[in-house]
């Protein structure tokens, strides 16, 4: 018979060989979640996604998260808003809280409702540390734009414009919020100025 050094030497080869196993597959899996999402071939997506490997790889809270994102990408509103109240309804860690609240923002904002953009608005000026100011600002800025249809931010978002550099990103996003208070003032040509200005960074961006 084997003696117990033998046993526990076996045991912790094979815990080894299963974490090894887990954790490869977890990586395999979300980047063929990814790429079934690039392809938008959601059936397979969903299938993978519902599957029982998925769900012991992945805490609920993250598959609910993909299937969120695959739900944006869909442009299937019904079923996003649904999942936004469902995970906005869970007692999360404070890092994923701030993401998940405003990712809804930015998503309501872009849906012009009032209502929610409003509700999370709120929260978001409530948040602490880091650039929690900053953040909230900018929030502020977009709903006065996309949803209280302002155009009094133009001096500002200018001056922001010139302090960002050439940061594509952050580029992208103040000119579509130029384009957007011309267009609330009612200023067709720097509307198109700016929305193509802000189409040139978002290319450069995804390239």
């Amino acid at each position: 018979m084997p003696d117990s050094r033998t046993l526990w030497t076996a045991v912790v080869i094979i815990c080894i060989a299963v974490s090894v196993f887990f954790s490869v597959k977890k990586r395999t899996t979300f980047k063929r979640l990814q790429q079934l999402m690039a392809a938008k071939q959601w059936d397979e997506f969903d299938r993978l996604l519902d599957g029982k490997l998925t769900s012991m790889l992945y805490p609920r809270y993250n598959r609910d998260y993909l299937r969120l994102n695959s739900y944006l990408l869909r442009e299937d509103h019904e079923r996003a808003s649904e999942m936004f109240d469902l995970l906005l309804g869970l007692n999360l860690p404070k890092m994923q809280r701030v993401d998940l609240v405003i990712k809804a923002f930015n998503y309501y904002v872009g849906q012009e409702d009032r209502k929610k953009s409003k509700e999370l608005l709120h929260e978001i000026k409530g948040f602490e540390g880091g650039q929690a100011e900053a953040v909230a600002h900018e929030c502020q800025l977009m709903y006065d734009t996309m949803i209280l249809k302002r155009h009094n931010d133009i001096p500002e978002l200018e001056r922001m414009l010139e302090d960002v550099g050439d940061d594509p990103v952050k580029r992208c996003r103040l000119e579509y919020l130029l384009a957007l208070q011309y267009q609330n003032k009612g200023d067709e040509a720097k509307f198109q100025e700016f929305l193509e200005k802000s189409g040139q960074h978002s290319m450069a961006v995804n390239a």
